[in-house]
C-alpha cells in the first residue's frame, strides 16, 4: 500500500510539475494570439494576394500560420522555463512581464483602430491596458482561469485563416482545367504589359504622341496598330491583369491564380508555343505550363517572414512613426528592400537585386531570351509584366536612380493625395520615370530587330490600369473624379509585317485584347468571352466601367481632354524642361541665376538635408548612377506651407512648400539631373514671400547630415 501511495503522489507531484508551465504557456498563448496572430490573419487572410504573388506553397503557408500562433507563447514560456532553473520567483515575475507587454502590444491596435492617432496617447494607453491585464492576471484568479481558457482563441484563428479566408483556396489549391485549343500558328508572340500607366502620359494637344519626349512610343505607333481610346476594367493589378489575360470580366473575390482563371492566353497557346514568361503580381500561367526556377524553402521563408514583419509593424507603428515604414502599398512582397539603406556609404552603390531597382533584371532576362524563329520549330510566347512606370518613381528619363531615404514620394495618405502640391511632385516624377520606360521600350524593339522577330511577330504593348495625381483625390480608387485617369491606357498591337502604322478611335476595353490575339493567330477561343477581336469583331462599349464606378464613354473621354489640358498647363511638351522642377506660383524661377535675384537679409533658421542626400551633395562620383534627388530634409522653425526655393551651384533647381508629417516639419525638392555637378555641390536654400513677378528671397542656413 506505501509502495503504491508512494507512486500516486510522485505522479501527483510531475502533473503538478507540468501542469504550472502548461497554464502560464496557455495563458501566453491567449494574449499573444490577440497581439500577433488575430490581426495579422486578419489582414493577410482578406488579402491572400501577399501569397499567392510570390507563389507561396501551400506548406509555406501553413507552416508560416503554425509559426504566427504559436512560436511567440513558446518563446516566451522557454525563457520563463530557463529563469525558473534558476528561481521559481523571478520566473512568475516574467510571466506577468510578458502578459502585460503582449497586452501592451495588443492595446496599441485596438487604440489605434478605435481612433487614437498620436504617439503619446497611444503609447501611455497601450502601457496602461499592459499594467491592467498584468495586475488583473497576479492579484485575481479568475482573470488567469480566463486567460487559460482563452488560449483557445489562437486555435479558432489559425483555423479560420487556413480553413475559412481566401487562404483556403491556396492551401488546398484545385487542379487546373483548360479547354484544349486547335493551334496551328508560327507566328511568335511578344507581349510586354506594362504597369501603372494613362495614357495621357505621351499626348501632345493634338492627342498624338509627343515624339521629343517619347520617341520610341511614337516610333511604335508608326509601325502598329494604335487602340487609343483603350479602357481597363479595374485599376488593381491583381484584377486587371487577369481581365487582360482571359477576355472577360473579373471573377468577384478571385486570387489571380491558375485555378481561378483556368481558360488564359497561357493554356490557350500552351499546345503549339513554347512559353517564356515572367509574371510579377499574378500566377495564370499554370507550373505545368510555365516552368518557374523556383527559389530556395529558405529564401521563400525568409521573404515571407520580413514582409509579414513589415505589414505587422504598420499595424502597430503610431500614425506619425508609420510614415518611416517602408510602403506596403506599392506592391504585394519585398516591401523594405529598397528604403535607401544601401546608399547611405560614402560612395554608395546601386544594389540591383533589390525590388523595385531588380524590377530591371527581369527585363534584361525577357530582352535577353528573344531568338530567331527556325523553320519548322514550335513558336514562342514572349511575356513579360513589368513593373514600370509603376512606383515608387525612382528613375528619371536618362535612368539615373534616385537615391532617397523612403522610395515613396510624400504627399499622400493611403489613397488620398492630401496636398495638391505634392501630387503635382508625384506627378513629375511619374512622368520621368515614363520616359525611362520609353528608353526600355526603345530597347525591346532594337533586340526585336537584331533578332529577326520584329516583322514576324506579334507585338502587343499596354499597361494594365493608369493611376491619378489630383490634390484631395484618389490615387487609383477610382472616383467619378478620377476615372479618365485610371480607365484609359495606351494600346499598341503590331501586326506580323505590318510596316505602316494606324490609329483606331473606337472605344475598346482590356477585355478585347485575347480575343484580337487570337484572331491575328487563326485560333478559334474554346471558351466564351465578353470581349471580342478590336480587328473582326466590333466592340460595343458606350459606358466606361473601372471597378465599381460607371459612367458615360462621353463624359469619361471629355473629362480625359481637360486632364491633359492641365497636364499640358502643367509640363508643356517637347523637352524635359524646368517645369519638372517646381511647383506652385513660384515654379517659373527654376533655372534662374540666384545672383539675378531679389536676395534679402538670412534668416535665422536651418534647414537639415537628410543623411542619403547628404552624402551625395558633399561628393557625387564622376559617372555615378544616383542622383540626389528629391533633396529632402527638415525645418525645425518654419511653419507649414512655406514657399522654398533650393539653389544647386548658383542657380534656382527646384521649389516647393514646406509640409508637416510625422509631427515634423518638412521639405521636398525635385532638381533635375543636370543641376548636379561632380564632386562637392553648393547648396543654398531660400524662403520665398512677396508677389509672384517680383519674390523675395531669404536664405536659410543648410545643415548637412553626417
Amino acid at each position: 500500500m506505501e509502495h503504491a501511495s508512494s507512486i500516486t503522489q510522485s505522479r501527483a507531484k510531475a502533473a503538478h510539475r507540468f501542469r504550472e508551465p502548461a497554464v502560464r504557456g496557455a495563458q501566453l498563448l491567449a494574449v499573444s494570439g490577440f497581439a500577433f496572430a488575430q490581426p495579422l490573419f486578419d489582414i493577410l487572410g482578406k488579402n491572400a494576394e501577399f501569397f499567392a504573388v510570390r507563389g507561396s506553397t501551400p506548406g509555406d503557408i501553413v507552416f508560416f500560420a503554425l509559426v504566427v500562433a504559436f512560436a511567440p507563447a513558446l518563446i516566451l514560456l522557454g525563457i520563463e522555463l530557463a529563469v525558473e532553473l534558476v528561481t521559481r520567483r523571478d520566473a512568475v515575475v516574467l510571466h506577468y512581464v510578458f502578459l502585460g507587454a503582449l497586452a501592451a502590444v495588443f492595446g496599441v491596435q485596438a487604440l489605434k483602430r478605435s481612433g487614437v492617432d498620436t504617439a503619446f496617447l497611444l503609447i501611455a494607453g497601450a502601457v496602461a491596458i499592459g499594467l491592467a491585464v498584468a495586475l488583473a492576471a497576479w492579484r485575481v484568479p479568475i482573470v488567469r482561469t480566463f486567460l487559460t481558457i482563452l488560449s483557445g482563441a489562437s486555435l479558432i484563428f489559425l483555423g479560420t485563416f487556413l480553413f475559412n479566408s481566401k487562404v483556403e483556396e491556396l492551401v488546398f489549391p484545385s487542379a487546373v482545367k483548360a479547354s484544349a485549343a486547335t493551334v496551328e500558328s508560327s507566328t511568335p508572340v511578344v507581349y510586354l504589359l506594362f504597369d501603372e500607366f494613362p495614357v495621357n502620359d505621351l499626348l501632345r494637344a493634338d492627342g498624338n504622341i509627343d515624339a521629343k519626349r517619347f520617341p520610341n512610343f511614337a516610333r511604335l505607333a508608326r509601325t502598329s496598330t494604335w487602340f487609343r481610346n483603350t479602357t481597363t476594367l479595374s485599376a488593381t493589378t491583381t484584377v486587371a491583369v487577369p481581365v487582360i489575360l482571359t477576355g472577360n470580366p473579373p471573377v468577384p473575390g478571385a486570387l489571380p491564380v491558375a485555378q481561378n482563371y483556368p481558360h488564359n492566353l497561357f493554356t490557350l497557346l500552351a499546345s503549339h508555343y513554347r512559353m517564356k514568361v515572367t509574371e510579377s503580381q499574378t500566377r495564370l500561367c499554370p507550373p505545368q505550363i510555365c516552368h518557374r526556377k523556383a527559389p530556395s524553402i529558405g529564401s521563400r521563408l525568409t521573404s515571407l517572414y520580413s514582409d509579414a514583419r513589415i505589414v505587422y509593424l504598420h499595424l502597430v507603428a503610431p500614425p506619425s512613426l508609420e510614415g518611416k515604414l517602408p510602403a506596403i502599398d506599392e506592391s504585394w512582397g519585398n516591401f523594405g528592400t529598397d528604403t535607401g539603406g544601401e546608399l547611405e556609404d560614402e560612395l554608395p552603390k546601386v544594389n540591383m537585386h533589390t525590388f523595385y531597382i531588380g524590377r530591371l533584371q527581369d527585363f534584361n532576362r525577357f530582352i535577353a531570351s528573344f531568338e530567331a524563329q527556325r523553320a519548322h520549330a514550335a513558336p514562342t510566347l514572349y511575356f513579360l509584366h513589368l513593373l514600370m512606370p509603376h512606383g515608387p518613381w525612382l528613375y528619371t528619363q536618362n535612368g539615373r536612380v534616385r537615391a532617397v531615404t523612403n522610395p515613396r514620394s510624400p504627399g499622400r495618405a493611403r489613397e488620398l493625395w492630401w496636398n495638391a502640391d505634392l501630387a503635382t511632385q508625384a506627378w513629375q516624377r511619374h512622368l520621368l520615370q515614363v520616359g525611362y520606360t520609353d528608353t526600355l521600350l526603345g530597347r525591346v524593339m532594337g533586340r526585336l530587330r537584331a533578332a529577326g522577330l520584329w516583322n514576324k511577330a506579334l507585338v502587343v504593348v499596354d499597361p494594365d490600369h493608369g493611376i491619378s495625381f489630383h490634390g484631395n483625390d484618389l490615387r487609383r480608387d477610382p472616383t467619378q473624379t478620377n476615372l479618365s485617369d485610371l480607365a484609359f491606357i495606351p494600346l499598341f498591337m503590331k501586326l506580323p509585317g505590318e510596316r505602316d502604322g494606324r490609329v483606331v478611335d473606337t472605344h475598346v476595353t482590356t477585355e478585347d485584347i485575347l480575343p484580337t490575339i487570337a484572331d491575328v493567330l487563326g485560333i478559334d477561343v474554346p471558351w466564351q468571352t465578353t470581349g471580342v477581336s478590336m480587328l473582326s469583331g466590333t466592340p460595343n462599349h458606350p459606358e466606361v466601367h473601372v471597378g465599381k464606378v460607371t459612367a458615360p464613354y462621353a463624359s469619361v473621354l471629355a473629362q480625359r481632354r481637360r486632364r491633359l489640358r492641365q497636364q499640358l498647363a502643367l509640363f508643356g511638351t517637347g523637352t524635359w524642361g524646368p517645369q519638372f522642377a517646381g511647383t506652385g506660383r513660384f515654379r517659373g524661377l527654376v533655372g534662374k541665376p540666384v545672383s539675378t535675384l531679389n536676395v534679402k537679409r538670412p534668416l535665422d533658421n536651418e534647414a537639415v538635408v537628410d543623411k542619403v542626400g547628404s552624402g551625395l551633395l558633399r561628393n557625387l562620383p564622376k559617372g555615378s548612377p544616383l542622383v540626389p534627388s528629391p533633396v529632402v530634409g527638415t525645418l525645425p522653425d518654419l511653419r507649414v506651407g512655406q514657399w522654398l526655393a533650393l539653389a544647386l551651384n548658383g542657380r534656382i533647381a527646384a521649389v516647393s512648400h514646406s509640409y508637416g508629417t510625422g509631427g515634423k516639419l518638412r521639405f521636398s525638392l525635385l532638381a533635375g539631373d543636370g543641376s548636379f555637378r561632380s564632386g562637392r555641390n553648393d547648396v543654398r536654400m531660400f524662403v520665398l514671400t512677396g508677389a509672384t513677378a517680383k519674390p523675395r528671397l531669404q536664405e536659410l542656413h543648410v545643415t548637412l547630415t553626417s
